[in-house]
């Protein structure tokens, strides 16, 4: 009888106790900017989109230029929500890590994007957004409602609306209640538009709101501007700026935000009357007006806490009984630097008296590279008190601190201060949420191996949505069918943004890789496809690892060679390290020439699947 060799010797002991080192591990995330004629000049190469791909996933990702990060100023909510469209190439959601602003998810399969957010019902967090075709200023489209492991719950649109139209692009919100609160537009013939410089019998793009019943898409209530406005109201002139065509009517009101309150109100706003009101939750009749040619209330600050003008995103401050407003005022329609003159876009937080009809700024919120922003644009309070300002037009957005109101975070994710030269670059609304992501869609992978094995190779790893990863797991195996056993595993890596690349290194040359995604404890959360390094390709739909624990790959211990760690082991551990592989090996020989023949069979039969997030 033949004994094994003193490396199959260590190898065995290894399986006893773990000795193989860590391979290096490098991102495969481009990362981020903080030069910014760098990042002008890679901006400028993508089109105005500035964007990464990956190799285990089809997903677009961002890349974002940091002006300013001050990490011990930003509020610690987890994860950052955004609506993008990026021009031709693909729109959709996306969630990022506010640790270090790498993706964690995107649904990227629609044509237009907007109002991202993340709601609670029935104790569960859904992702909420809108999606849809746009067209002049407004868009027809649907609100959809995700849980948390990414399956649609609801879609809702509108109901009963002239000329078939939907759910507007401006608002998509989830109540508590399980409704869903949504714009809309839609044209009205024969009016008199004449105080606006129109004809007199002239279509007319009214705009209003829907709140609907998620579950049931029955209409609980419905309001629309021109039942208690006038175009006398409004300061958008009869032109196709705003919105006249053929088959268009000129957009006097132009709803932009809708938020109901706890008394079941709904406080709206208007861009084109440069207001906001509250409406009533019955009769649909403002209670009052403030801002615009029928302000109602007194400016306490000099003119600036009315004179609010072309604004965005107004929502009662939570925990206020609705005295106090924050909304983006564009107060303008250009966008651009200030060019050495006052500033006048801004983030705005008013503190309001309604049984006084008194308003007075609290706080001003400035962009620190001084422009303006001549539309979209968005306003959220976090709970620590600091502000995210989403600069609309000017493609970046802004964390100011609660304290003093000082910027703590200054991000772009394209040129600003330049007038719209890019269509669809933009930052409308962005916002901090909580959010866990428990996707039911399996990690990706994807590998580049030169020796059509694992040596030297690289495997690229990414699971798209899933929060709860903390590092990944590569097994590797000359059996596809068998990589699931623990004592395969060959490297190990933190997670390193929305993919992490993974070398192996030149002490493997197994034939197919699998990947695990391991929570915190070390518990598998997922597995990808069984990958053949040779056509670098999946072979199976699943490579079923559930577990790697006992096997950890450790840097602590790393001895310089097999033989050495045999020795150091003492003569106790060898012989039974031995007997164990001993035993192991009779039971493979033999296990292997039973299946050797239906193995081929299956390897010919497996499918060829694509990884898809």
């Amino acid at each position: 009888m033949r004994w094994p060799s003193s490396k199959a010797v260590a190898a065995a002991t290894a399986a006893v106790l773990p000795l193989l080192g860590l391979p290096g591990t490098v991102t495969a995330d481009f990362g981020i900017y903080n030069n910014i004629e760098h990042f002008h000049a890679y901006a400028d190469s993508q089109g105005g989109f500035p964007h990464q791909t990956f190799r285990s996933s089809d997903i677009v990702a961002p890349v974002l230029q940091i002006n300013s990060w001050d990490r011990a100023g930003i509020d610690a909510s987890p994860y950052l929500f955004l609506g993008t469209v990026y021009g031709a190439m693909r729109a959709g959601p996306m969630i990022f890590d506010s640790r270090d602003l790498s993706l964690v998810y995107a649904d990227q399969r629609y044509e237009n994007a907007y109002a991202s957010s993340a709601a609670v019902v029935n104790g569960t967090r859904h992702l909420v957004f809108w999606e849809g075709a746009r067209s002049r200023g407004h868009a027809n489209g649907y609100c959809l409602v995700f849980d948390d492991e990414y399956r649609l719950r609801y879609n809702v649109t509108g109901r009963g609306l002239r000329d078939g139209a939907l759910a507007d692009m401006h608002e998509a919100v989830l109540t508590p209640e399980g409704t869903v609160i949504f714009s809309t537009y839609f044209n009205v013939p024969s009016v008199n538009c004449s105080a606006a410089g129109g004809p007199e019998d002239a279509l007319l793009m009214d705009s209003g709101f829907q709140e609907v019943d998620a579950a049931t898409n029955e209409v609980l209530f419905e309001w629309n501007a021109s039942d208690h406005f006038g175009i006398e109201d409004s300061f958008a002139r009869y032109s196709d700026a705003y919105g006249v065509a053929e088959d268009s009517g000129y957009d006097f009101f132009h709803i932009n935000s809708i938020e109901k309150t706890s008394d079941g109100n709904y406080l709206i706003s208007s861009r084109h009357l440069s207001l906001l009101a509250l409406i009533d939750g019955r009769t649909g009749t403002p209670l009052w007006i403030l801002g615009g040619k029928r302000n109602q209330f007194t400016d306490l600050s000099d003119g600036a806490a009315t004179n609010f003008a072309w604004q965005h995103d107004a929502r009662f401050l939570r925990g206020s009984n609705d005295t106090h407003i924050t909304m983006f005022d564009n107060h303008g329609e250009h966008t651009g630097h200030c060019g050495g003159s006052v500033c006048h876009s801004r983030g705005l937080h008013l503190e309001i008296d309604v049984a006084a009809r008194t308003a007075r700024v609290v706080r001003e919120y400035f962009h620190p590279q001084a422009i303006n922003s001549g539309a979209m644009g968005g306003m959220q309070t976090l709970e620590s008190g600091n502000v995210v300002v989403g600069w609309g037009h000017n493609p970046g957005f802004v964390e100011y601190a609660a304290a003093d109101g000082r910027p703590v975070m200054d991000v772009q994710r394209g040129r600003i201060g330049v007038n719209v030269a890019v269509p669809d670059m933009f930052a409308y609304r962005v916002g901090k949420f909580p959010w866990r992501g428990r996707p039911t869609w399996p990690p990706s992978a994807a590998v580049d191996a030169p020796n059509r094995t694992t040596l030297n190779a690289t495997v690229y790893v990414s699971w798209n949505g899933a929060t709860d990863v903390s590092s990944w797991a590569i097994l590797s195996h000359d059996d596809a069918m068998h990589i699931n056993n623990p004592q395969n595993l060959i490297a190990t890596s933190p997670r390193r943004g929305f993919e992490t690349a993974i070398p192996l290194g030149a002490n493997h040359t197994h034939r197919y890789v699998a990947a695990a995604a391991l929570a915190a404890d070390g518990s598998v959360l997922g597995s990808t496809y069984v990958i053949d390094m040779e056509t670098g390709q999946p072979v199976m739909l699943a490579s079923g690892i559930t577990s790697v624990r006992g096997w950890t790959l450790t840097e602590a211990v790393r001895p310089e060679s097999y033989e050495t760690a045999a020795v150091a082991m003492g003569g106790v551990l060898v012989v039974l390290a031995v007997a164990a592989w001993m035993v192991n090996y009779c039971a493979r020989r033999l296990a292997a020439r039973r299946r050797s023949a239906q193995a081929h069979v299956d390897r010919a039969a497996y499918t060829k699947v694509g990884m898809e997030d």
